[in-house]
């Protein structure tokens, strides 16, 4: 997760969503996956809030 590129997309200006397709398949929830971006350091507390309220958008 630490490699995933989306915090060099986002920091590109590439609009970008976090979510998941399958829950019971992938044992994960959206929250699950904004923690795991952040606790690898792929994201901060701030990148997340702001691609959470881009999403919010059309």
């Amino acid at each position: 997760m630490k490699h995933h590129p989306i915090g060099k997309l986002f920091r590109a200006g590439v609009n970008v969503t976090i979510n998941l397709d399958d829950v019971l398949m992938f044992g994960s929830d959206v929250s699950k996956e904004y923690l795991a971006l952040y606790n690898c350091g792929v994201l901060t507390a701030e990148e997340l809030n702001q691609i959470r309220v881009n999403g919010l958008h059309k």
